[in-house]
C-alpha cells in the first residue's frame, strides 16, 4: 500500500474520529500567574519575564468570527480532540511515558501546501497547550510571506521574528509578547522585510531557534512553519526542531503533495500527521480531524 495511504488509513481507523479538540479557552488567567524569568543567552529566552503594560488581549469572539473556532456547542468536542493531539507531543517533549525527543519542546506546524489549515491547527494548539498547568507555549509566526497568525491576532505590525533575524542587538524576550491567556506568549512574524527568505535561512535563524530552546521541556516552542512545498525555510527550519506537525486537508491535498513533502524531511525526525476537516465525522462537523505518528517504519 502507498505510503501516504497507509498513514491516512491510521488516521481514519484511529478511532472516535470526530471534530479536532478545542481548547479550553474560556477559563480567566489565573491570579498570580507571570511568565517564568529570561535567561541571560545573548538571545533572550522564550520565557520572558513579566513586562509593563497590558497583555496582547485574545479576543475570542473575533477568532470565532475567523473561523478559527467553532461555534460553542462544539467546543467539548473540539477540547477533547486536541487533547488527543496535544498529548502525544508533550509525552515526546519531557519523556514522560515515551522516549524523549532531543529538542523535543521545538515543535514545528506545517503542511505541504497552503490553505490546509495549519494556522488553524498552530493557534488551537498552542492555546490547548496553555492550559494545561504543567506546561507555557511560545507561539512562533514563523510563515512570514503571509503572517497569518500574527494577523489573526492583530499584532502583524508589531517587531517580531523577522526584526530578531535582522538586528543583532534585539533580544528574543524583548519582542516576546505575554497575553491574556496564562501561559501563552506570541513571537509575532515582525516587520516586511526585503531580505527575508535569506534571514530566514541564515545562520542567525540557527541561533535564535537555538536560543529559543529552553532547558526545560516544559516551555514548548510552537513554530507556525510555511508550507513544505511552498518554500525552502519550512525544510531549513525542520532541521532545527525536535517535532513536526504536517497538516494535511482531507479530500483536498493530493496524495502526491504530501508524499513529496514528507521527503523533504528528516526521517528521524518525530513526524506526525493531523488531517483536518474530515467531513461527516462526529456531528458531521467540518472541523474534523484525526492524529497519528508517522513513522519511518512506514515509509
Amino acid at each position: 500500500m502507498n505510503t501516504i495511504v497507509k498513514a491516512l488509513e491510521r488516521l481514519r481507523q484511529s478511532g472516535q474520529g470526530g471534530p479536532s479538540a478545542a481548547p479550553e479557552i474560556g477559563n480567566p488567567p489565573r491570579a498570580g500567574s507571570k511568565a517564568p524569568g529570561a535567561a541571560d543567552s545573548p538571545l533572550g529566552s522564550p520565557s520572558p519575564p513579566a513586562r509593563s503594560g497590558p497583555p496582547l488581549d485574545i479576543d475570542l469572539g473575533q477568532l470565532r468570527r475567523y473561523g478559527i473556532f467553532p461555534p460553542s456547542a462544539m467546543e467539548g468536542t473540539l477540547r477533547d480532540q486536541y487533547r488527543r493531539i496535544k498529548r502525544p507531543l508533550l509525552a515526546n517533549a519531557t519523556g514522560r511515558g515515551a522516549v524523549a525527543v532531543d529538542r523535543g519542546n521545538l515543535i514545528m506546524v506545517t503542511s505541504a501546501i497552503p490553505g490546509e489549515g495549519k494556522t488553524f491547527t498552530s493557534l488551537n494548539l498552542a492555546l490547548s497547550i496553555a492550559q494545561d498547568p504543567d506546561f507555557s507555549v511560545t507561539l512562533v509566526d514563523g510563515d512570514v510571506a503571509r503572517a497569518h497568525a500574527s494577523k489573526l491576532l492583530g499584532v502583524q505590525d508589531r517587531p517580531g521574528l523577522l526584526d530578531l533575524l535582522a538586528d543583532e542587538s534585539l533580544r528574543a524576550s524583548d519582542l516576546i509578547l505575554p497575553t491574556s491567556i496564562e501561559s501563552l506568549f506570541v513571537l509575532p512574524a515582525g516587520r516586511p522585510h526585503p531580505l527575508s527568505e535569506e534571514l530566514l535561512s541564515s545562520h542567525r535563524m540557527e541561533r535564535v531557534v537555538s536560543a529559543l530552546a529552553d532547558p526545560t521541556p516544559r516551555h514548548i516552542i510552537l513554530f507556525d512553519s510555511p508550507p513544505l512545498l511552498a518554500t525552502s525555510e519550512a525544510v531549513t527550519l525542520s532541521s532545527s526542531v525536535g517535532q513536526i506537525v504536517m497538516v494535511v486537508k482531507a479530500s483536498s491535498t493530493l496524495r502526491q503533495q504530501v508524499t513529496a513533502a514528507i521527503e523533504l524531511l528528516d526521517p528521524e525526525k518525530a513526524i506526525n500527521l493531523v488531517l483536518n476537516q474530515l467531513l461527516g465525522g462526529a456531528g458531521g462537523s467540518e472541523y474534523g480531524g484525526y492524529y497519528a505518528h508517522y513513522s519511518d517504519a512506514e515509509r
